[in-house]
This record gives structure tokens, sequence and C-alpha cells, in this order.
């Protein structure tokens, strides 16, 4: 079982990425049927990180 300050520390993280990325949710107007959004993209700039960081990481063994 997780100890009171691992779940503190998962707490703050996930509130440290619904932070980062709430300047980027767009909501459905007012009137759609289904009351949900969309996070828009970072940008091309992003993607490319993403992808050499992912490129870079050696493959593990099975």
């Amino acid at each position: 079982m997780a100890t009171a300050t691992q779940v503190q520390k998962s707490l703050q993280a996930a509130m440290r990425d619904a932070l980062r990325i709430q300047d980027r949710f767009v909501a459905e107007p007012l009137f759609a049927k289904t009351s949900r959004g969309y996070l828009k993209s970072e940008g091309v700039s992003t993607l490319q990180r993403i992808k050499s960081n992912l490129q870079r990481r050696p493959a593990k063994a099975k």
C-alpha cells in the first residue's frame, strides 16, 4: 500500500500536469450534445522533441 507521502507526491504531480495543459483545453460549444472538449496541439516543435527522445532511448530487452 502506498504511504501518505507517496500519495501526496502523486497528487502534486497530477496537479502540475493538469495546470500545465489547462490553457490548451478547448471546450465544445455551449449547446453541444456531448459536453466534452479536446486538447489543442502544442505544436510541431513539441512533437519533434518527443520523437527525438523516443529514438534516443535504448530498446528494452525481453
